[in-house]
Parts: C-alpha cells; structure tokens; sequence
C-alpha cells in the first residue's frame, strides 16, 4: 500500500466522525496531494464539532514526517 493510501485511510476515519471528508487527489514519489471537505457541525450542538483544516494539516503532516520524511503534503479545500 502507498504511504497515500495509508494516509488517507488513518485520517479519513477522523474527519468521517464529524461528517468530513479526504480524497486523494494526486500521489507521486515526492507529493501528496488530498481535498478536505469540512463537515457541517461547526455550533457542536450534536456532540462532535467539525476539525478545523489548519488542525487535520498538523496531524497529517506529523504523521507523514514520520512515514515519509522527504514527501510533502498539500491539502486543498473542496470547492463545491
């Protein structure tokens, strides 16, 4: 499995909890490429808030530091 596959599975499951979603745009040797599609709990009335896209870059780029040290990541909002 590509290291991008494996990071979208992780982070995916994450951002799915509050309606999120990741895809996987574009993958190569050297970058990774996802959409973010922010989900819509942003008041947290029903118990989960949506994940912030600057907070889901943290953990994915850690993640991938460690995974894959000399890959960059580069998340787009999904447009609608």
């Amino acid at each position: 499995m590509h290291v991008a596959d494996q990071l979208i599975a992780n982070f995916r499951r994450i951002a799915a909890a509050d309606g999120s979603d990741i895809c996987l745009l574009e993958a190569t040797d050297q970058r990774i490429r996802v959409s973010y599609t922010p989900g819509t709990e942003e008041t947290c009335e029903a118990g989960s808030c949506t994940l912030p896209q600057a907070e889901l870059e943290d953990m994915m780029r850690g993640w991938l530091a460690r995974m894959a040290p000399d890959m960059k990541l580069t998340i787009e909002a999904a447009t609608a």
